[in-house]
């Protein structure tokens, strides 16, 4: 049996093999063009927060302190996505509104000092509790404390720099804060006077404590980890679901 062998490279075959190209070509423009969808969508879209960043030099260098937490703002956007077997391949932004929730910025602590913090604290904490108070000073000696209490906490602690007295009502005992133009401190103490939002820091030296005085501060209650874990936890707790819903 005589078979006909087709060679390409024979001059009698450059058209039918053109033909072929073309009816291949043309057959995935087919596919591609059935697959692809061209529509309209209104979306959200998330601003970016702006991070403020605030130098201490009552933090070791490297130290951070999340003071505030920051959230996008929102809009609204109209765009004409074209889409193919289902994934968008091309997105051009044809309207936005203005802002409908403006965005909140962040509020960070960032350490300068070259020395060591005074006590033991984690390199990067955040703030979830707020406290406006009165703040005071006292220092290790008898007359700040009594013969009693010398050099001692309510909880047997070394009475010393990093340490501060306050209602337990108000802030738990062993409690890590960040006091504006103090620093790190652990509520390791209590006093007589201390009630409220009263709050006594202590310093080694009596000039030091008197140097202080009493003055409003803003007492940070720090934690170790960010706040959307506590919010997923409370979430988790509350029977809500973290995920978004489907649209």
């Amino acid at each position: 049996m005589n078979r006909k062998v087709f060679n390409i490279t024979d001059p009698g075959r450059v058209i039918p093999a053109a033909l072929f190209v073309m009816t291949v070509l043309w057959s995935v423009s087919a596919v591609f063009a059935a697959g692809t969808i061209e529509q309209g969508a209104v979306k959200q879209e998330k601003i970016r927060h702006k991070i403020s960043v605030k130098n201490s030099p009552f933090l070791q260098k490297g130290w951070m302190v999340w003071l505030k937490e920051g959230r996008p703002g929102i809009r609204n956007t109209a765009s004409r996505e074209v889409r193919l077997f289902g994934a968008v391949v091309r997105r051009n932004k044809i309207y936005e509104t203005g802002v409908l929730k403006k965005p909140v910025d962040a509020i960070v602590v960032k350490g300068t000092s070259k020395k060591n913090n005074p006590i033991n604290v984690p390199k990067e904490t955040y703030a979830h509790y707020i406290h406006d108070m009165e703040a005071t000073a006292y220092d290790p000696s008898p007359e700040s404390n009594s013969v009693e209490w010398a050099g001692i906490t309510a909880l047997g602690w070394r009475t010393r720099y990093g340490i501060a007295a306050v209602d337990p009502k108000v802030i738990a005992l062993r409690s890590l804060i960040y006091v504006d133009g103090y620093g790190f401190a652990w509520t390791g103490d209590v006093g007589g006077d201390i009630k409220g939002k009263r709050i006594d820091l202590c310093y080694n030296t009596t000039s030091e404590a008197l140097k202080w005085g009493r003055r409003k501060v803003r007492v940070y209650v720090l934690g170790t980890k960010p706040w959307d874990y506590y919010r997923a936890k409370k979430n988790k707790a509350d029977g809500v679901s973290s995920k978004p819903a489907a649209r």
